[in-house]
């Protein structure tokens, strides 16, 4: 196992379906193990630099995902020979959103691990979080000390350091639901340009660079730091035996491969999965081509956000009236109006989808990596969800946005330079060790190596974030009007919703633009 993790192990930075984390990913209330923070050192008092940085802007060079020749993807300035020393003897603290009541800290790799189906998985991954915390200290003579500061929202958290001056963050972990406020806030730095940090390395989300840079500012970077956003990246699974045995299930990883897995493939598939249980009605315990929900999802599974920077004006605007919006749509109530898809289930719909696809009763089960334990009943596999068409060129996996955390710098940091040097060395320490532990846990449940190499190559690469999404936009999140009554009712939606839209995006805009360094 491990010669195949050997080519995959940098290309875990970030398709196309329907998420549904035990029936809604943003409610998901499956506990992680409450884990104890490595060390309790209180936070340092000193006052915050006031050095100002380079304001050149990211880099657009697409990052590469060419397996690496050493042992893990660490840049020269930060190699185990040449160590970086003046931080020597320094804390560096590290604000984290709690998990909900148990106070786990986000930013720990551990803390998504479900006590019920993962207690050794969970263990394993614990320990190599503690070994990476023991290397740095040895490495760096730098102590991480992961602080649970809230289990709300990380701005207030931050706004309270900044008027109090008391205590010092030299790096924030907040979910990625809170960026806006936080940006609004002016409590952060602009990441771009720095010595230390390099967008196009493999251990940071391509797409999350890509999709939070505005206005030549990018205050937000995710990726090696954490596995949450991985556990839940929207996959399908399907039933190896009902897609047709073993030469079938080879030509459908082919096809994605190929980059040939498309909507019109999947309906394909999935169009021959209903057969009535013999009542002649069509309910719960019938059998289908896929489970569907949420199907707002997908605008983001193929490749449409909310809103979006401008490539050449760097302002945000609405982008929700992509020219795919109609054939969106289409997918959506054709999904709605099939035999074989169903849209919901009596009781826990997240549950009965689940105990159809373990009955064999339901060829495709939509649902995010965290249910892997899936993978475990035999004869299953996983793949990304498809693109609309192939022009689309890439498969996207959208994530939880309460569920995933982004890395960024407080503005309350002792020392600007020291946080961004450790943005990097967390990201880059994060793949190299704890993705082959990680994986371990997945491959002691799949079938096969391909269901891993599905996860490395085609999903977490494409692990997306859509801005309107994450962030609550309002009247830019339920996109359902827009086929209300199985119609295309998106020309009127646009033109009742757009308003209220573009004031939302002004907003944005006044909040990057007024980014200072001060």
């Amino acid at each position: 196992m491990k010669k195949i993790f050997a080519l995959i192990l940098v290309v875990l930075m970030l398709v196309p379906f329907v998420v549904a984390c035990g029936g809604n990913d943003e409610t998901t209330t499956t506990e992680a193990p409450t884990t104890e923070a490595p060390t309790t050192e209180a936070p340092t008092t000193e006052a915050p630099t006031t050095q100002a940085p380079t304001t050149e802007g990211p880099t657009s060079e697409t990052p590469t995902t060419e397996a690496p020749t050493t042992e893990a993807p660490k840049p020269a300035w930060s190699s185990k020979t040449d160590v970086k020393k003046d931080w020597d003897g320094k804390t560096l603290n590290v604000a984290c959103s709690k998990w909900y009541s148990n106070g786990a800290p986000w930013a720990m790799m551990e803390t998504f691990i479900t006590a019920e189906n993962h207690a050794n998985f969970g263990v394993e991954i614990q320990t190599a979080v503690l070994e990476r915390n023991d290397f740095i200290k040895k490495t760096y003579g730098v102590t991480v000390n992961w602080m649970d500061t809230t289990s709300a929202s990380m701005h207030s958290v931050l706004e309270s350091a900044t008027v109090a001056q008391n205590i010092n963050y030299e790096l924030a972990a907040p979910r990625m639901m809170n960026v806006q406020q936080i940006v609004a806030g002016g409590y952060v730095y602009d990441l771009a340009g720095r010595d230390y940090i390099d967008f196009n390395n493999t251990y940071y989300n391509d797409l999350s660079v890509k999709t939070f840079t505005a206005k030549g500012h990018t205050f937000f970077l995710t990726g090696g730091f954490s596995n949450l956003d991985k556990e839940t990246a929207a996959v399908l699974y399907f039933n190896k035996t009902l897609i047709g045995g073993e030469d079938a299930t080879a030509k459908l990883y082919q096809m994605v491969r190929d980059g040939k897995w498309t909507w019109n493939e999947f309906v394909a598939l999935a169009n021959g999965g209903y057969s009535d249980n013999g009542d002649g009605v069509h309910g719960d315990e019938d059998s289908y081509g896929a489970n569907v929900y949420g199907l707002d999802k997908l605008f983001q599974h193929f490749g449409v956000l909310r809103a979006e920077a401008n490539a050449s004006t760097g302002e945000w605007e609405l982008a929700v009236n992509d020219e795919k919006i109609d054939d969106i749509i289409a997918a959506i109530i054709t999904a709605n109006t099939s035999n074989w898809a169903r849209t919901s289930w009596n009781g826990s719909w997240g549950s009965n989808a689940k105990v159809a696809f373990e009955e064999g009763r339901l060829l495709f089960y939509n649902e995010v990596v965290q249910h892997s334990d899936v993978l475990a009943y035999g004869d299953v596999g996983v793949i990304p969800y498809p693109m609309l068409n192939v022009e689309q060129g890439r498969y996207y996996a959208p994530c939880s946005n309460q569920m995933s955390i982004a890395v960024c710098v407080p503005k309350v940091t002792q020392d600007r330079n020291m946080s961004d040097y450790f943005v990097d060395v967390l990201a880059w320490t994060g793949d190299e060790y704890l993705t082959d532990v990680y994986l371990n846990g997945k491959q002691n449940q799949a079938d096969s190596d391909v269901e891993i190499e599905m996860l490395t190559d085609y999903i977490f690469p494409n692990i997306c974030y859509d801005p309107g999404e994450a962030v609550g936009w309002g009247s830019l999140i339920g996109l359902s009007g827009a086929y209300a009554n199985n119609q295309n009712n998106f020309e009127q939606y646009y033109q009742e919703n757009s308003p209220a839209a573009l004031e939302t995006i002004k907003a944005w805009n006044e909040a990057w633009g007024a980014y200072t360094e001060a």
